[in-house]
């Protein structure tokens, strides 16, 4: 899961070094933000899905709202977990769709499975049960190193 491919408005709000770099809207780019040091917006995001227990998923949104960023961050720093301990798996859209399957089947696969193995239920669509997700408890706590003061 090494680089994303971003353009013009798709870029994060996050200062990496690279991404400020200026891009033609006509030719993205192939950036590997893991080539500079994990940005404080990723850390927090990594720190959330790091306490999301096994067997159970949080939507990107959910995960954003926890770490204080936004889901298309979250999106972000999920595609850029190579080599980290970061359950990357435990992430899903808000509706329970495997988002990764637009980058790479093989990977949507390998996400079906990992949470398959942790028990997550899955609907005939293929789509995890959110509702059984929302109805198993309440999301992860905020580990103590966020800050979820939004006014900053």
């Amino acid at each position: 899961m090494a680089g994303v491919g971003l353009t013009g408005r798709d870029r994060p709000k996050v200062e990496v070094g690279l991404l400020r770099k200026r891009q033609s809207k006509f030719a993205p780019a192939e950036i590997n933000l893991m080539s500079s040091p994990i940005e404080p917006e990723f850390q927090k995001i990594y720190d959330v899905v790091r306490a999301i227990p096994r067997g159970s998923v949080l939507s990107y949104g959910d995960v954003a709202k926890i770490a204080g960023s936004t889901a298309r961050t979250v999106g972000w720093a999920m595609g850029n977990v190579d080599g980290l301990d970061v359950p990357w798996q435990r992430v899903v859209g808000a509706d329970g769709y495997l988002r990764i399957g637009k980058r790479s089947p093989e990977l949507k696969e390998k996400q079906h499975r990992l949470l398959l193995e942790e028990g997550v239920e899955f609907l005939e669509n293929g789509y995890v049960d959110m509702a059984k997700q929302r109805d198993a408890g309440a999301p992860p706590p905020v580990p103590q190193t966020l800050s979820l003061d939004l006014d900053e």
